[in-house]
């Protein structure tokens, strides 16, 4: 059980969640996939985080929106044929445990571990951390440590799913240089400028942005800044959602994924650690 006064345990349709609310923001986190659903500052009382109105909240399938962890690999690069092993690893759909909670003058403190980090795919022997700070803003950072014998590579990302009022008066800044282009047979293409969403959009940026920012209707709404990260994944259905069970036809109007990305592998000697952070800051 938590051991501060600022968060709460509730649990629905199976699922166990533990609600924030401290004096500079309200969270949700769902302990089914670690996954962080909602995050709301009380400067504005705007939620930062989309989750879609269809997504399976019962432990049957992963959750569609909110920040969903991707662990130890990214998508479907596993080495085998897509489909063979769950996209985006297997920490998101198997429960987490509550390790710690902690309250400072500044923020909420969660931290969450996974049942386990073995399993098929990678069979290496490591810890998964994942600690969440709530304040002014949130702080998320995953944390990986090899603790066998043997160095271990891994991709992570924290897949995290902005809400905005409309995509279509949404632009992104910040972001610079070469992307994968997953539409266009992974074709290397250059950022555009202005860079905003006018269609199906599924990229990798091959740089290592440290501060992206979300605006909305001329005004700067979000800012994203990752750490440790090697690339910045952008993506939105566009009416392609309408062919994803677990999304609304016209949710894409109101979503926008900016991941803090670790897609180009990342080696572990035996008994180091690695933090992908990512800080969410209203504006």
């Amino acid at each position: 059980m938590p051991s501060v006064s600022s968060v709460t345990v509730s649990e629905s349709n199976g699922l166990t969640f533990l609600d924030v609310s401290n004096a500079f923001a309200s969270a949700r986190i769902s302990l089914f996939g670690g996954h962080i659903l909602s995050f709301i500052p009380n400067s504005d009382g705007k939620e930062r985080l989309w989750v879609s109105p269809h997504a399976y909240l019962n432990g049957e399938r992963p959750i569609r929106g909110g920040i969903p962890v991707c662990w130890p690999w990214f998508s479907d690069d596993h080495g085998r044929e897509k489909g063979a092993l769950p996209a985006h690893g297997f920490l998101r759909t198997q429960v987490w445990k509550l390790i710690n909670s902690a309250e400072t003058e500044n923020s909420t403190t969660i931290t969450l571990s996974p049942s386990f980090t073995r399993a098929e795919g990678f069979e290496n022997d490591c810890s998964v951390t994942m600690i969440i700070a709530v304040g002014k803003t949130m702080e998320v950072s995953l944390i990986t440590e090899n603790t066998g014998v043997a160095p271990i590579e891994f991709n992570c990302a924290l897949h995290t799913y902005f809400h905005v009022d409309d995509i279509q008066n949404t632009q992104i800044n910040g972001i610079e240089g070469q992307y994968k282009d997953k539409l266009d047979d992974w074709g290397l293409k250059e950022t555009p400028h202005p860079y905003t969403i006018t269609g199906e959009t599924d990229r990798i940026h091959l740089v290592p942005v440290k501060t992206a920012e979300i605006e909305v209707d001329g005004t700067i709404y979000t800012e994203v800044i990752s750490k440790g990260n090697d690339s910045l994944v952008v993506w939105n259905p566009w009416q392609s959602a309408a062919s994803i069970s677990d999304m609304d036809p016209f949710g894409y109007k109101h979503m926008l994924c900016v991941e803090t990305s670790l897609t180009q592998g990342k080696t572990l000697a035996p008994g180091e650690s690695f933090a992908l952070e990512q800080i969410i800051v209203p504006r």
